[in-house]
């Protein structure tokens, strides 16, 4: 075990290294100057302390430090281990990440005051070289079916139904029908309850297309012609959310009520003035360039993770360990809450918990690690948050939201706004790096 005597003044300051980023620092200095700091403290006493036969504030001082003894030294101990240890870290330019412990406190008079930080302090880095990442150059063609596809989900909203009655059910079809679900002939919604429209439905509206609605029922419908009644039998896969159905076969009666097909309105000057205030062909122009915006936003954030998988890879450095797990546990109750909220059984988490927080470590390593590379690189090309980028994300979030950034501003918590600069700081640094980037072309 490594020490470092890091001050060789009144406040005396030894650092141990523990293991990797975490040391343990023994902090001491002369019982001499710990003098004024209980000073203050019994003044203090002194002016608030309410003694019998005296009115508050008049008690002699040798009386208020007989009866307030313990409290007054615990008082004491408690301010000098504050402004000591912060007066160690200030000395001695310690970059102190979290502060995991106090121990070994001594405080006796006439006795130097002493005790020991255990601390995870910021790792020190030997930055690789970043300028010159090889990145890909990313495909930024645009296909005539990727403008026909966008025009269609957007003019799809003005789109009408028409029944068919010349054929049978199709894939892309839509259809309505009425059903029911039975688990060894009892009715599936007696059975399970919180079933739902897993156990029956009435006119219900269904597109015909591969993962709509419970795996393999749309498949039963192709082929179905209008007034047509079938019945059929599901397997509900092993991991399905709702416990009660997994692996269980299920048996559904289904009459088809009509066949419907979506068509799309003509694509005309009227309809796109309609929909965008553009004539037709500024509303593909616009289409376009969007499509163009978007593979372009795509393209360079694939050369951004590029970035970040060259950097991660090329350091190596301890990691503060309580940084990590603060992380993790962050990401690990984020995987929990959403799991839950797409309806995974609490049971099914329980099982899987320890997996999820390994994942949960993992990320919180990758996160780490990059968080303090990126801060690095910053610290060393002079790359800093400005007002302005500030004002320009929050004008960006005030867009997505729907709401005036001045509102948008008196809403969001301290903990947001520090979260929002962290954004803006890390994509910074990022396009930066971009910049100093070495286009290739491969994938």
């Amino acid at each position: 075990m490594a020490n470092h005597l890091l001050d060789q003044k009144s406040l005396s300051c030894v650092v141990e290294d523990i293991e990797g980023c975490r040391k343990r620092l023994k902090i001491e200095i002369p019982f001499e100057e710990t003098l004024p700091e209980r000073e203050k403290i019994v003044q203090d006493f002194v002016k608030k302390s309410k003694i019998a036969g005296f009115r508050i504030g008049k008690a002699p001082r040798e009386i208020v430090e007989k009866i307030y003894k313990k409290e007054i030294e615990r008082e004491t101990e408690s301010h000098l281990l504050k402004h000591v240890y912060e007066k160690a870290i200030k000395e001695n330019a310690l970059e102190v990440v979290n502060l995991i412990g106090i121990e070994s406190i001594h405080y006796i008079e006439g006795e130097p005051f002493s005790f020991s930080v255990i601390v995870d302090i910021k790792p020190q880095i030997t930055l690789p070289n970043y300028i010159n990442i090889a990145v890909p150059k990313g495909n930024t063609e645009i296909k005539p079916e990727e403008i026909d596809q966008t025009v269609e989900s957007i003019i799809e909203s003005k789109a009408s139904f028409v029944d068919v009655k010349d054929r049978t059910v199709a894939t892309g079809d839509f259809v309505v029908i009425s059903y029911s679900g039975s688990l060894e002939n009892k009715p599936l919604s007696e059975l399970i309850p919180n079933a739902g429209v897993l156990a029956k439905g009435e006119n219900q509206w269904v597109m015909i297309k591969e993962g709509v609605f419970i795996p393999g029922f749309t498949d039963q419908l192709i082929g179905m012609e209008t007034g047509q009644s079938k019945t059929f039998t599901i397997v509900f896969p092993q991991n399905w959310f709702l416990e009660p159905l997994r692996a269980k076969e299920v048996q559904y009666t289904v009459n088809l009520k009509a066949i419907k097909s979506k068509v799309l309105p003509l694509l005309t000057d009227e309809l796109t003035r309609e929909i965008s205030g553009l004539d037709k062909k500024q509303f593909m122009e616009a289409v376009e360039k969007s499509i163009k915006e978007n593979k372009e936003a795509h393209a360079r954030n694939l050369q951004k993770l590029k970035i970040i998988d060259y950097l991660l890879a090329s350091a190596d450095f301890a990691l503060p360990e309580s940084e990590v797990e603060k992380e993790a546990e962050w990401i690990f109750r984020k995987a929990i809450t959403e799991s839950q909220e797409k309806g995974t059984p609490i049971a099914v988490l329980e099982e899987k918990k320890e997996e999820i927080y390994e994942k949960s470590l993992n990320q919180a390593r990758r996160k780490t690690k990059l968080h303090f590379l990126l801060e690095e690189i910053a610290k060393k090309e002079n790359i800093s948050v400005t007002k302005e980028d500030l004002s320009v994300a929050i004008n960006e979030m005030a867009y997505r939201e729907r709401i005036e950034p001045q509102k948008l501003i008196k809403k969001l918590s301290t903990d947001q706004v520090n979260s929002l600069m962290n954004q803006v700081f890390f994509q910074k640094v990022l396009d930066f790096l971009l910049e100093k980037a070495k286009i290739e072309n491969y994938e």
